[in-house]
């Protein structure tokens, strides 16, 4: 997109933090190029104010409070309705298989909340000119993960598509071993009742388990849990 001298970059905000809203707003004050158009705390104000209004660029909370309709399902509503509205995800997660998926829903950039505002709008130009944004570290990590189709062939590189279809499930990113581990405890079995069911060590499950959740980029069982059905 060329914009001509003095338009500015449209930007409507999504964030449960009103610290980081205001701080976002008092930056953009500062820039030129930037316009703050609409702020908020509840995803459903958003959505009701894009039926009426357009942004360029959409920061978006990943995460939300309570029971706001939030990351992966918000994502695919707004991009279902707003199609050209760009969005730049904002978090302080950084689980590789989220950020993968994220990507893989439609967003244009990635960006922590460890950054500092100059890094945001910086991002906000990138992703408005038509590129993803993503930053190094979580670029180099991400072409790590090998992306494996459902017919077992392994791509590498940081790939969301795959001879022209869109790469749809993130469980594609284990063996068929893992997954099937990972699965059974999602189930709520235990390490011990997984190695008896497959008729392997506990040894041999547990190792499973760790290496899947290391190529979903998650740590901790609670993020495995937390992000169960964004993940499968």
């Amino acid at each position: 997109m060329i914009r001509y001298a003095g338009e500015k970059i449209t930007v409507v905000l999504l964030d449960d933090h009103p610290m980081i809203r205001l701080s976002l707003e008092m930056a953009a004050s500062h820039y030129p190029d930037m316009q703050i158009t609409g702020s908020f705390s509840h995803s459903h104000e958003l959505l009701s104010w894009l039926q009426k209004n357009t942004a360029d660029v959409l920061v978006l909370d990943y995460i939300l409070g309570g029971d706001e309709l939030d990351g992966l399902s918000l994502i695919k509503q707004i991009l279902s309705r707003h199609p050209k509205l760009k969005i730049l995800l904002s978090s302080s997660m950084e689980s590789l298989a989220v950020i993968r998926a994220a990507f893989m829903s439609g967003i244009k950039g990635y960006i922590s909340k460890r950054e500092e505002a100059q890094a945001y709008f910086e991002a906000i130009r990138v992703i408005d000119s038509g590129l993803r944004f993503i930053p190094d570290n979580i670029e180099s990590e991400l072409s790590k993960i090998p992306v494996r189709k459902r017919d077992g062939a392994v791509l590498d590189g940081p790939l969301y598509y795959a001879n022209g279809e869109k790469l749809s499930r993130l469980d594609t990113l284990l063996s068929p071993r893992e997954a099937e581990v990972i699965r059974c405890f999602l189930d709520g079995m235990q390490v011990i009742e997984i190695a008896e069911k497959l008729k392997r060590s506990r040894k041999t499950i547990s190792g499973h388990k760790q290496s899947g959740m290391k190529k979903l980029g998650l740590t901790t069982d609670l993020e495995l849990f937390k992000y169960r059905d964004h993940l499968f």
